[in-house]
């Protein structure tokens, strides 16, 4: 299959591999229909993630269909569409049963950084139960691909940052994860959101969009 791997620092290039397989009983192997690159991605290619291995496939923003299951597998079977977490996490860990699920003891940023990712055809997603969120038919790839990463770290910044009715939020940028963000902020109902973005026509995306929001340089 081909797969855009991380040859050397400053490089990726498209190359063949052998298909994924079931190494472990909570595995998935699934098809991947979509995918984007997130800054992470670029961060690799810049050698700015000393973790990140050389010869890994990049990529985990993804969604697709799932391949085949491991025999401990129970929430996801083959055929289903899947969002794919950005986390690999055991759901069982010190970490992982307080929420932490991206400081879990044997998971983290694993998939395109520590083993092959989703800029492939297919990918093996350990801890699959935890991994793969099942997409219903009236969502789209495309609406399902930013969930697995871009609004779940927009969801979790505004979970963590306890805003009341009576504050204000300000966030800074507004490309896709400021924008995931400003929309869980905003079920938050704050007094006041204050985007700050430097480019012109997002800035004018937000103004447009979310006109009871304030943009700012």
């Amino acid at each position: 299959m081909k797969t855009l791997t991380y040859t050397e620092p400053g490089r990726f290039k498209l190359i063949e591999k052998p298909k994924p397989e079931i190494l472990n009983p909570k595995d998935a192997v699934v098809r991947v229909t979509l995918s984007s690159i997130c800054s992470s991605d670029l961060h690799i290619l810049h050698g700015a993630v000393p973790k990140a291995e050389i010869g890994i496939t990049v990529g985990h923003e993804l969604v697709g269909v799932v391949e085949a299951v491991g025999s401990e597998v129970t929430k996801v079977k083959p055929g289903d569409r899947v969002a794919v977490n950005v986390e690999t996490f055991c759901g069982e860990c010190f970490y992982c049963r307080r929420g932490y699920v991206n400081n879990c003891t044997s998971g983290g940023w694993m998939l395109g950084c520590r083993i092959d990712g989703g800029q492939a055809e297919y990918v093996r997603v350990p801890y699959a139960d935890n991994g793969l969120t099942p997409i219903t038919n009236n969502v789209s790839d495309e609406q399902a691909l930013f969930v697995g990463d871009i609004l779940a770290t927009g969801y979790w910044a505004a979970k963590i940052s306890e805003i009341g009715c009576e504050d204000t939020v300000l966030i800074i940028g507004a490309g896709p994860t400021g924008l995931c963000t400003l929309q869980c902020v905003r079920l938050l109902n704050p007094t006041q959101i204050i985007v700050c973005e430097k480019d012109a026509a997002r800035q004018e995306f937000v103004k447009t969009h979310y006109p009871d929001v304030i943009v700012v340089a």
